[in-house]
């Protein structure tokens, strides 16, 4: 007779990171984004939900950053200015942005309110290159960048470029941590590019990792040892280990509209390219904050279970299957062949080749 194994959770207040993503709006239109190739009603965050989130934060005692993120551009929400000063008091404030709304008066309100992390979005330093992919002068984000490290008190905030290591922003990797060590820039968080656009993948690094590529990357790595600059690297192939940021940090993300989702993936629809291979990715919510309370949607069963599944591994493993070229399951996201929901199989962040925020 086999051992039967009974699971049984134990609910608990234990988030330890909460992601509000105050709109989906944003003021670009950056040619890698979800945005480009999604169909869904934007908005911002309400006030009555952003003050249920902060009424209710007191019960969640291992809670200790906020961070406001997600798809659109937090800076540019009508609740902006509320969110960071409900929640600042309290817990770390780390706020991702694009960068472009850093003009003196938001630097000195952000500065003031002691956020702990400015995360911009820094592709490349060039400027036809960096104008290419974001639209945008990049000069004023190195304006922007100086002048937080000009201004912060006792190394707050932290700063943090993310670059998205395309074959079109490899070359500007080394000058873009050249410079980062000159306007006092702590860590440079490096993503390869999860297309979500066909003509896309002719810019993937890792399908495969040619050794050159490899070379820049450790190049820019030992640069920004010797700048001072943290360089964090993604993985560019399989490895058995997955790792999922989310989970593994108790991680609670919750969309414009009151959504709670268990990560970035599945916080909005899109379609996305893994390894070359076409997949839509539905939005997935445990509840709506309209209805439950975040406590009563972390604590639930199905989130539990979720969480339980990835935290041990305990979901298929799509693309190193011998199976997966003739699967019709590895072409959504809603279930995989074992049964669970939603599929993680396919992900690059469980795998480090994408980097989570």
């Amino acid at each position: 007779m086999k051992d039967i194994v009974e699971l049984v959770f134990h609910p608990s207040p234990s988030i330890e990171r909460l992601y509000l993503e105050l709109t989906n709006r944003c003021n670009l239109s950056c040619e890698m984004c979800y945005r480009q190739r999604w169909h869904e009603p934007l908005g911002d965050m309400s006030t009555e939900i952003i003050s249920s989130i902060a009424g209710e934060t007191a019960v969640f005692p291992d809670l200790k950053e906020v961070i406001l993120g997600g798809i659109g551009e937090p800076t540019i929400a009508d609740n902006f200015r509320q969110a960071v000063e409900l929640f600042a008091p309290r817990y770390e404030i780390t706020v991702t942005t694009n960068g472009t709304t850093l003009n003196e008066n938001m630097i000195e309100f952000l500065l003031s309110r002691g956020v702990a992390r400015i995360a911009l979005s820094v592709d490349s330093t060039d400027v036809q290159t960096f104008a290419a992919i974001r639209h945008e002068n990049v000069q004023g984000l190195l304006e922007s960048t100086r002048q937080i490290a000009k201004q912060r008190v006792m190394g707050r905030p932290e700063i943090i470029w993310e670059f998205v290591a395309m074959k079109s922003t490899l070359p500007y990797l080394h000058e873009t941590v050249r410079q980062a060590g000159q306007l006092g820039v702590n860590r440079i968080l490096v993503s390869h590019i999860l297309p979500m656009r066909e003509e896309l993948k002719a810019e993937t690094l890792y399908h495969p990792m040619l050794p050159e590529y490899e070379r820049s990357f450790q190049t820019a790595f030992l640069l920004g040892l010797a700048k001072g600059v943290e360089v964090i690297l993604p993985k560019s192939e399989l490895k058995t280990e997955r790792y999922c940021k989310f989970v593994e940090t108790q991680s609670a993300i919750v969309r414009w509209d009151g959504q709670v989702s268990p990560c970035y993936r599945f916080l909005h629809s899109y379609p996305e390219y893994v390894f070359g291979r076409y997949k839509q990715i539905d939005a997935h919510s445990f509840g709506s904050l309209r209805e439950q309370s975040l406590l009563k949607i972390w604590t639930s069963p199905e989130f539990m279970s979720y969480r339980y599944n990835v935290l041990h591994g305990e979901y298929a493993s799509c693309p190193d299957c011998q199976w997966v070229e003739g699967c019709d399951m590895v072409l959504r996201a809603d279930m995989d062949c074992l049964g669970h929901s939603p599929a993680c199989g396919d992900c690059l962040w469980g795998r480090g080749i994408t980097v989570c925020p």
